[in-house]
């Protein structure tokens, strides 16, 4: 599901994809992943996008180990080896219009069956670092590439 097509800048990019899982709360769950290979970084990035349409009640924070191992998974990358990113703007709610966009920088670990990832191990970036970070990353809005992917961007 990668197309793993260079960009302009070198970066190599996977997916999009939208990536299901279900959450640990017992309910379907799904977001927008990207997988970002940049020529520079030691470790491929993959940042995974909230979603409006994406009940609150199985949101991507509260269970972004089972979100990372459904796309570590689907983008054939071993979970560790990966910088990930939780991702929110005006597309992750309704109710957040005109929301900047923002990216949260989230550790996991593994026990040897499964991810882990508590809140505290989430850092949210301050908002130069996330616009720094997103453009060197080359990342498409995610309206745009959520209209390739016939899901709603609202």
């Amino acid at each position: 599901m990668s197309n793993d097509s260079p960009q302009p800048g070198g970066v190599r990019q996977g997916g999009p994809a939208v990536i299901r899982w279900q959450h640990s709360s017992g309910g379907s769950a799904y977001c927008l992943g990207r997988l970002v290979v940049a020529p520079a970084s030691e470790r491929p990035v993959i940042v995974l996008s909230e979603l409006a349409g994406n009940p609150d009640a199985v949101g991507l924070v509260s269970d972004f180990a089972g979100a990372a191992m459904a796309a570590a998974a689907l983008f054939g990358v071993e979970p560790t080896s990966v910088h990930w990113l939780a991702h929110h703007g005006d597309f992750s709610s309704y109710d957040a219009a005109g929301a900047p966009e923002t990216l949260t920088e989230v550790q996991v670990r593994f026990d040897g069956s499964r991810l882990h990832s508590e809140l505290t191990d989430q850092c949210l970036l301050p908002a130069a670092e996330t616009e720094a970070l997103s453009r060197s990353l080359e990342l498409e809005s995610v309206r745009a590439v959520l209209a390739t992917l016939d899901l709603p961007a609202r």
